[in-house]
């Protein structure tokens, strides 16, 4: 049986959709009950399987470079179910008077409510580093052997035993934080039964076939390349790219997108309507005097994946700062920050930064925050956030991370991403920046910004630990050693000669 990898390598260079649809019908169950133990709701986690699938048919080259595909997969779900909940609360927040509504997410929980516990179980598997991770879906939920899975990421079977049981010790301390207490034996015994979920006949082959037809005409196009001859290859590429890359790529993004929303809508508004039925619409009106905070906007024009058409679309935009964030840049009146409901991503709205100046032009705006380091000591984190693009010809957006010193002024480490930042017009797109903080780090500064003319959203920004195997990015150099003992204190003008 062909692994995972060489299945997303087939389908990228060979165009080989049926190598793309046997690795659905292989992971799409292991998806689905991510999405199951987290949603709640088998047709929100529908919904978030099939895009978990479409983005791995639009990412496959990356996804095949990945130390785990089943990795990158579970991560992926636990991003885009975690983007619906988000919704679901907005949404509840908006329909329900907050007095009724209170928490799901606070406090201890009992150890014997396994519904609970399937709700946190991903959610602390994200917080693990990403060896650890992937070697305990490896191990638990798919039962590769320990040399199997030594063979993969180059250890011994002894070496990988010790990394496996310290993740699985890692993953029950993370459930004893949240109140399971569990023995790790027996978390190792429960874990295979939450490998896998039922679906549907036919719905693996429906949902391969969805993802690739949002590639549109691409894929058509690529597989009109490799059944050509090398010559012909040469001659059709370069025709290729003269009507390909004027334009068409944004515009089928955007009406890709356009039709995902679409049935996204009518598939919340058929929930809706189920929900609904035998349930007192009194009960559910929300008091005019027990709504949001006066900044919220109005409940139905913030409704995720609810069809609305404003007369006045600037009504959903929010021209300034969010709570917690800061404006940030070197010429504030070249700059327009705020929220924007007219860019959601995965049903929430997306934070923004536009240029309104001419003066935009070699200066930068966005928005900023800082943390304490005390819980990143000593470890390598990363800062990953989705960003969309228009427009933006000159530096482009760029998401930024730094890692400040006692010292005022002084960098530890820092990156912005110089050389990689998305220019132009680009969808939603995630990108990432990781760096070391080191023991004697006081404070994460972090953020986006827009360099030059143009707009930029940003949305699903998180900070995580990540394993030594994740590449750094820091963009600063190291210091030089000092010597060890004093040079040339005679003051020779040349450096001394060997004989």
């Amino acid at each position: 049986m062909r692994e995972d990898a060489e299945l997303l390598n087939a389908f990228v260079t060979k165009r080989d959709e049926t190598s793309f649809r046997e690795l659905v019908a292989r992971r799409i169950g292991f998806v689905h009950a991510v999405n199951l133990r987290r949603l709640r709701d088998p047709h929100l986690a529908q919904d978030a399987t099939q895009a978990v699938f479409i983005a791995l048919a639009r990412k496959a080259a990356s996804v095949a470079r990945c130390p785990s595909v089943i990795g990158w997969l579970h991560r992926s779900a636990f991003f885009e179910s975690l983007n619906l909940m988000r919704a679901q609360t907005n949404r509840l927040l908006r329909e329900t008077e907050a007095a009724r509504l209170g928490t799901t997410t606070g406090g201890a929980v009992s150890a014997g409510d396994a519904g609970v516990l399937e709700t946190v179980l991903d959610e602390i598997l994200n917080e693990l580093p990403d060896d650890d991770r992937n070697a305990i879906i490896a191990r638990y939920f798919f039962q590769r052997s320990y040399a199997e899975i030594g063979a993969k990421t180059g250890r011994s079977e002894n070496a990988t035993r010790m990394r496996v049981d310290r993740a699985l010790t890692r993953l029950r301390d993370g459930l004893e934080a949240r109140g399971f207490a569990s023995a790790t034996a027996v978390l190792a015994g429960i874990l295979p039964t939450y490998a896998t979920a039922a679906v549907p006949s036919g719905w693996a082959l429906t949902i391969a076939n969805a993802a690739l037809t949002t590639l549109g005409a691409g894929a058509v196009s690529m597989s009109i390349i490799f059944s050509m001859s090398t010559t012909k290859i040469v001659t059709t590429a370069a025709l290729f790219a003269v009507v390909a890359l004027v334009g068409f790529q944004a515009n089928q993004n955007r009406r890709l997108q356009r039709e995902l929303d679409d049935l996204r809508q009518q598939n919340v508004h058929t929930n809706d309507g189920d929900h609904a039925s035998g349930k007192s619409t009194a009960a559910l009106a929300p008091k005019k005097s027990a709504i949001a905070p006066p900044s919220a906007t109005p409940a139905k024009k913030n409704a995720p994946f609810q069809a609305t058409s404003p007369a006045d679309p600037t009504v959903r935009i929010t021209r300034t700062a969010p709570v917690g964030w800061k404006e940030l840049g070197n010429n504030s009146k070249a700059f327009e920050v705020g929220v924007d409901s007219n860019q959601p991503f995965g049903g929430v709205s997306s934070a923004y930064v536009k240029s309104v100046d001419d003066s935009a032009t070699k200066t930068f705006g966005g928005l900023g925050q800082s943390t304490s380091a005390d819980q990143y000591k000593n470890q390598r984190v990363r800062m990953t956030g989705w960003i969309k693009t228009e427009d933006a010809n000159d530096s482009g957006g760029h998401l930024w991370l730094r890692v400040d010193s006692p010292t005022p002024g002084k960098m530890l480490a820092f990156d912005n991403m110089e050389n990689c930042a998305p220019r132009g017009t680009t969808d939603w797109q995630e990108y990432s920046v990781v760096l070391d903080v080191p023991s004697e780090a006081t404070s994460l500064n972090y953020g986006f910004f827009l360099g030059g003319k143009g707009q930029m959203w940003v949305n699903s920004v998180n900070i995580e630990r990540v394993s030594a195997e994740t590449p750094a990015t820091n963009m600063l150099k190291p210091p030089k050693p000092l010597p060890s003992a004093p040079v040339n204190l005679d003051f020779n003008p040349a450096p001394p000669t060997g004989g």
